[in-house]
């Protein structure tokens, strides 16, 4: 009894011991398991948080290792003027970190019924995929995380947030800014010298539309701002610029000389931008134009003005006009540069249609075609519209993706080239905008095919180039 007893006392010890080595080994086993787990977690979703993907913040010496990384991409979400060289929000140097791209924050909310569409292609055409780790980076703490929230609801995941007042305060990490950002000038900018202003510094605020004082004037204006009238700068039926005579009388009627800061804007930019183009011709040192038009100026939650300006005139304009008689020409300048074939550019700013002669693009333009040798520029969907060289709200779009687009029809900084559409609209905002980004052999093409079309001398193509391909198209 006492050996079966303590058989039975060793046979129940045995177990216990059996079980509790068992228990000990699964035990070590799941904690190395957790371990490796959590490990992986770390290395590959750093922004997730309890089941939340969320954006972290990133530091500027992480984001100096990653910038050249192909599976990044740095996006500056401040408003495009910031990107294109104004120090705004209190950073120490304007422009942007290079070789990022942009997305700006309030494309957010334009009001657009096919909004989210768009918003998907820029997306898609900047590269801003979710696959992709994306930097994001404002100067106000705003901006980023809007846009992280807007990219979140579209189930991005590796969003990082960055604050580009660090980088900025560093000389030696590289920011680009266009070379005459100045000339292309945010509301903000407009606001403060309308409220700094001491008489010190002559400037004057233009509306610009086509016809007498429009109902759009009427409904609201920037402060200050006096309407002018296209026609007061041009005039049928080639809608070519009025004489230097006329012209001259013109600037002293709107009270403008040479010294006089111009600021100039409309509902749309391709008329501000003609009459921009052509007092730069005349010789007025100092022309800016309002990024976005009329509608960034209300975006910014600025004052609206309703009383119709009069304009004041003057008796003297400070030199002979013109004095940039190059920044515009005429037919025999456009045939000279399309003789030079490997330096001349004639470039079309019209929709494609309107390049390979399917329309003429006007009711009463009655050729169809081009000028035979002019290359294609881009331009919009219609006579009315300029969305290649725009964002969603009108502003610029930004230079890269302008000079991608140029590249292939050779319309290159180093080339000698003239703007033209068909009277002149669309064509003055384009060589404005080259002229921001530094072109120097620019020039607008008065005429436009409105002009050439009319002579049949003057030789016409139609149909697609023989040397075009479907990435010119695009």
């Amino acid at each position: 009894m006492k050996r079966m007893r303590l058989f039975s006392i060793l046979l129940i010890v045995m177990m216990i011991s059996v079980v509790a080595l068992s228990a000990c080994g699964g035990s070590t086993d799941t904690s190395a398991s957790d371990n490796n787990m959590k490990s992986e977690d770390n290395s590959s979703k750093s922004n997730e948080k309890d089941g939340n993907i969320k954006a972290e913040t990133i530091s500027t010496e992480e984001l100096q290792n990653h910038i050249d990384d192909a599976n990044w991409i740095v996006v500056d979400t401040r408003i495009n003027d910031a990107f294109n060289g104004w120090k705004l929000d209190g950073v120490a140097r304007g422009g942007h970190i290079e070789g990022a791209t942009d997305f700006a924050v309030n494309w957010l909310t334009v009001e657009d019924e096919n909004k989210e569409v768009k918003l998907e292609e820029v997306l898609e055409d900047k590269g801003i995929v979710s696959d992709k780790n994306i930097v994001l980076y404002d100067a106000n703490g705003k901006d980023a995380k809007a846009v992280s929230e807007y990219l979140l609801s579209k189930d991005f995941k590796n969003l990082y947030i960055y604050d580009v007042k660090e980088w900025a305060s560093d000389e030696n990490l590289p920011m680009e800014s266009y070379a005459n950002y100045e000339m292309l000038v945010p509301a903000q900018w407009v606001n403060e010298v309308i409220e700094t202003n001491n008489n010190e510094k002559d400037y004057k605020i233009f509306e610009v539309s086509w016809g007498e004082v429009s109902e759009a004037y009427k409904a609201g204006h920037i402060p200050g701002a006096i309407h002018i009238n296209t026609d007061e700068v041009e005039e049928g039926p080639m809608w070519n610029r009025k004489s230097d005579e006329e012209l001259l009388d013109f600037a002293l009627n709107n009270g403008i000389n040479t010294d006089t800061t111009v600021i100039v804007y409309g509902a749309d930019s391709t008329a501000a931008s003609r009459v921009a183009v052509v007092l730069k011709y005349m010789g007025v040192k100092d022309v800016r134009l309002v990024n976005g038009g009329l509608k960034s100026w209300e975006n910014a939650g600025f004052e609206i003005e309703k009383e119709e300006n009069e304009k004041e005139a003057i008796d003297n304009f400070g030199a002979d006009v013109p004095q940039n008689p190059n920044y515009i020409i005429d037919l025999a300048e456009a045939k000279e540069l399309l003789a030079d074939k490997e330096n001349g550019r004639l470039v079309d700013i019209r929709s494609w249609e309107e390049y390979i002669g399917e329309t003429s693009g006007y009711d009463y333009i009655d050729g169809k075609g081009r000028p035979e040798g002019a290359v294609w520029g881009h331009a919009g969907t219609d006579p009315y519209h300029l969305q290649d060289f725009r964002n969603i709200d009108n502003t610029m779009r930004n230079e890269s993706e302008i000079l991608t687009m140029w590249e292939e029809w050779e319309i290159t900084p180093d080339k000698n080239m003239a703007f033209y559409c068909g009277t002149g609209w669309r064509a003055a905002e384009v060589l404005f905008y080259a002229d921001v980004m530094g072109f120097e052999n620019i020039s607008l093409y008065d005429g436009g095919w409105n002009e050439w079309s009319v002579n049949p001398e003057n030789p016409i193509e139609v149909g697609k180039p023989n040397n075009t391909s479907d990435e010119k198209l695009k």
